[in-house]
């Protein structure tokens, strides 16, 4: 991870470009209480705020599993699932026939050190935005599609 001032100052010029004139989505940012603050800040500076902080709540053991049972083509990136969307023939790409395999940051103890910072770093930012108003939690386990969700929540 970068140093919050930098990421700050490439978020400034990064709002800034025509392209986020009509409006933008942040994945993965902010990840900390400073870096929310930090954002707040810019945006009362550029005379704009956020519609929303969406949180897409999915429980640690389905994460696990959907993470674990993934596999991506080395070639072309196709990605599959051993049980929801498996390859044709075991281990190889249907699009281009390269290799499907797991990556090394899909398993288990990975996938676990990742929620493990998530939950130190990250999950605080539930709070800081449910305070501000901004929050809208998306249950990501049911039937309903998480971009339907989200659409039907802040249109």
């Amino acid at each position: 991870l970068v140093s919050d001032d930098l990421i700050m100052g490439i978020m400034e010029e990064r709002l800034q470009e025509d392209d986020c004139k009509s409006g933008y989505l942040l994945d993965g940012f902010p990840r900390t209480i400073p870096q929310a603050e930090a954002l707040k800040t810019l945006l009362e500076k550029m005379g704009e705020k956020l519609d929303a902080a969406v949180e897409i709540d999915v429980p640690k053991d389905v994460i696990l599993d959907r993470l674990t049972t993934r596999r991506t083509c080395e070639d072309c990136g196709a990605i599959y699932n051993v049980k929801s969307n498996p390859t044709k023939v075991d281990g190889v790409c249907d699009k281009c026939g390269g290799a499907a395999v797991q990556r090394e940051d899909e398993t288990e103890e990975a996938i676990s050190n990742r929620l493990n910072v998530y939950n130190d770093q990250t999950a605080p930012l539930v709070g800081f935005y449910k305070e501000e108003g901004l929050l809208l939690s998306v249950d990501a386990t049911s039937s309903q599609s998480v971009l339907d969700a989200i659409q039907a929540r802040i249109g």
